[in-house]
């Protein structure tokens, strides 16, 4: 009689548990695309993305993208992780999406893009005390390059025939070249100013050789409605910046004008 009375309620118990997934599961693919929740990953890469004090995710281009989601009512998921991960699950995850990402011909195809949310400087640095005189890229291929994996600077640099050496990620690729283990980082010019800066360490901006406006790019399963949604209003707070900024300056030619 136990026996049967446990049989009873374990099969209860199971019905219960599949006729609950089941309906979340319904309920799920009953939203519409633009509904389902987004994951967004980006890495330590300041002044534009990077993990602030208390552990929450912060910077330049971080603030414009929270904005266009809160003005589109989206709801989103930021996870910080090392590059080629986040990245990664960018092109291959439904839904998913990843910043702040240069925009090149080689990964035009793979995403939809949202942006810029800012423009990135390239740059080439070593450290101050080395004092190295190198003035462009050519010059590089006598040195030891160091980049990180799945960085579109380092890609860039190593197309050209430039040996490049790859970190897992853009802090520990500061941390080799203070060690000696490189002559030279390639990186974007306010990043490593930024790091450098934090961890105390004397760099020399040796030539910078490129700006690149800087991205979200999503899975191409992200709804495209959405995207223009975002798109849209990253535009109105371009717009927005630019007018406070002609504001100021008018200002100040007025105060100049004054006898």
């Amino acid at each position: 009689m136990v026996k049967n009375s446990t049989r009873r309620w374990r099969a209860q118990v199971a019905a219960a548990l599949f006729t609950t997934f089941s309906s979340g599961f319904l309920l799920l693919h009953a939203l519409p695309l633009h509904a389902l929740p987004l994951t967004i990953n980006t890495e330590e890469y300041p002044p534009f993305n990077y993990a602030g004090e208390q552990g929450q995710i912060i910077g330049s281009a971080t603030e414009q993208l929270r904005k266009a989601l809160r003005q589109t009512d989206t709801d989103a998921y930021f996870r910080l992780l090392p590059w080629a991960r986040a990245y990664t699950e960018a092109r291959l995850r439904d839904h998913y999406c990843v910043y702040s990402t240069a925009r090149t011909r080689e990964r035009e195809a793979l995403f939809q893009w949202v942006g810029p949310l800012a423009v990135n400087e390239w740059a080439a640095f070593s450290l101050a005390e080395r004092g190295l005189n190198i003035t462009e890229l050519s010059e590089l291929r006598a040195w030891r390059v160091g980049s990180y994996r799945e960085d579109a600077i380092g890609d860039y640099v190593a197309a050209l025939g430039i040996t490049v050496l790859r970190a897992p990620t853009e802090r520990e690729n500061i941390a080799r070249l203070k060690a000696g283990l490189i002559d030279v980082i390639v990186t974007g010019k306010a990043t490593g100013e930024f790091m450098a800066a934090e961890q105390n360490i004397g760099l020399a901006h040796l030539f910078t050789f490129a700006r690149s406006p800087l991205y979200l790019a999503c899975h191409p399963s992200v709804s495209e409605a959405l995207l223009v949604r975002l798109q849209s209003q990253l535009d109105a707070l371009h717009t927005d910046v630019q007018d406070d900024a002609q504001n100021v300056q008018d200002v100040k030619n007025t105060q100049k004008d004054k006898p």
